[in-house]
């Protein structure tokens, strides 16, 4: 007798198949570098984090302000971040605490840290610990206030590798440096001009020293030549869980200017598709078209909040100075990053993501209100005929950063010059957004690659 199985089982078998083969393999890091992890040789990693990737406590006290609770994700907007000044000149204000791993079922560098210990058997070190002959396999994690210009953690960063060195007893020892979006913003710098400021010169002075302190570069998701979504963030505000953190507090912050797309990069366009000429830099043009700090609905928020009306006008003329100021910085900064260089035996790897639609183009939108830049397709309202504005302002990137921006690539050369950008040793994309690149197996894989290879 042939006995044949119910319909209903056979279906759930299929089913069940099927989800086992689409299920993909992680890799076996573990046994892939086993006989990898015993090289005493192998210099010690450090590790940068993106923006809003620390947590920032209260000084003396302790108490966390950024992210906080799972309520406070939930409902503040995050007000007291913007309130540094007058603490910080009064020695309190708030400063990094440690990485911010991750928020509920949300991971950001747990993964990525267990890899580092578990797989390359790094210990995380702390600066001014001597660490022994015997057992010298550290990363570091430079935690920087991201709230301010890039170049204080560029000079952190300085004073940390000038730091290990000490403690390793080798002052020619050099670093490894994992370096996640906004950070790798920060290693870039470090390796053209050192802890220097340039941003005020007419030719920006290179520094010769990059190669001699740090070996090999990791740049995951970093904007090197900004995002567009930074133009939608200073017009609207930057959402954050359930909440938006409001303009009038984000501008308080030198990070979010210094990722706006680079001044050479032609981003804005007409509804009809054309590039325009724009720019983005110039306070003018948000000041006369009344956006951002300059806009009638920030200042209602900022004067119903002061206690008087004097105190109101005060504060809105100093996040309008705010923002003017971190324009014009972030602009020489933007410049600087893009200048001729030459790598001197740095080896530079790109990872990133590639298969989300990305906005790579704003739109100089118009309607009843008056105008603005839109970087979204369905948010453009004076929409012209024929024209494709998913395919005009989207190109594949992770979401936030394009490809070629995570590659440095899309400015003309300079004529007799270096390129722009430090030859890649090699580059790796996945299928990944940006804020969960840092925990992808696959990633994982291809840097413990490039940094334990001998």
């Amino acid at each position: 007798m042939i006995h044949r199985l119910s319909r209903w089982p056979a279906l759930l078998l299929v089913l069940l198949l099927a989800a086992c083969a689409s299920d993909p393999e992680r890799p076996d890091l573990a046994r892939l570098y086993e006989s990898q992890v015993h090289h005493a040789a192998q210099p010690p990693v450090i590790l940068i984090h993106g923006l809003m990737g620390s947590t920032l406590v209260e000084r003396g006290s302790g108490k966390e302000f950024w992210p906080g609770s799972i309520g406070t994700l939930a409902f503040s907007e995050y007000r007291e971040l913007a309130r540094m000044k007058q603490a910080e000149r009064e020695g309190g204000g708030l400063v990094p605490g440690d990485l911010f791993y991750g928020v509920a079922r949300t991971d950001y560098y747990g993964a990525l840290i267990d890899a580092l210990e578990t797989v390359g058997r790094f210990k995380r070190g702390e600066p001014g610990e001597p660490v022994p002959s015997n057992d010298r396999r550290r990363y570091y994690v430079l935690l920087y206030d991201w709230r301010k210009e890039n170049l204080e953690a560029v000079r952190q960063l300085h004073a940390l590798i000038e730091q290990i060195r000490r403690d390793y007893g080798d002052p020619d020892m050099p670093v490894d440096i994992l370096a996640h979006s906004n950070g790798g913003l920060i290693a870039n710098y470090y390796l053209r001009y050192g802890p220097n400021d340039v941003l005020d010169q007419d030719v920006f002075t290179p520094w010769d020293e990059g190669a001699h302190r740090v070996r090999r570069v990791v740049m995951l998701g970093t904007p090197s030549l900004g995002a567009v979504s930074s133009l939608e963030r200073l017009q609207q505000g930057f959402k954050v869980a359930f909440r938006v953190v409001p303009v009038e507090v984000l501008v308080t912050f030198a990070t979010p200017f210094e990722a706006l797309p680079h001044p050479e990069a032609k981003v804005v366009l007409s509804p009809e598709g054309q590039p325009i000429d724009f720019d983005i830099y110039d306070p003018d043009a948000w000041r006369v078209r009344r956006w951002s700090v300059f806009s009638p609905e920030v200042e209602a928020r900022v004067m119903a909040a002061a206690p008087d009306p004097h105190t109101g006008a005060l504060e809105m003329a100093e996040l309008q100075g705010f923002f003017v100021h971190h324009l014009a910085r972030a602009k020489r900064f933007q410049l600087a990053l893009s200048a001729p260089v030459r790598a001197n035996g740095v080896e530079v790897a790109v990872f990133g993501g590639d298969c989300s639609l990305t906005p790579t183009y704003a739109v100089l939108d118009r309607d009843a209100t008056g105008e603005r830049l839109v970087i979204r397709p369905e948010d453009v309202k004076a929409r012209a005929p024929g024209v494709d504005y998913e395919r005009l302002m989207l190109h594949p990137g992770d979401g936030l950063v394009t490809r070629e921006s995570q590659l440095g690539r899309g400015l003309a050369d300079l004529p007799g010059q270096p390129g722009r950008f430090f030859p890649l040793a090699q580059s790796f994309f996945l299928c990944e957004r940006h804020d969960q690149l840092s925990v992808n197996p696959y990633f994982q894989n291809n840097l413990l690659n490039f940094l334990l290879a001998r």
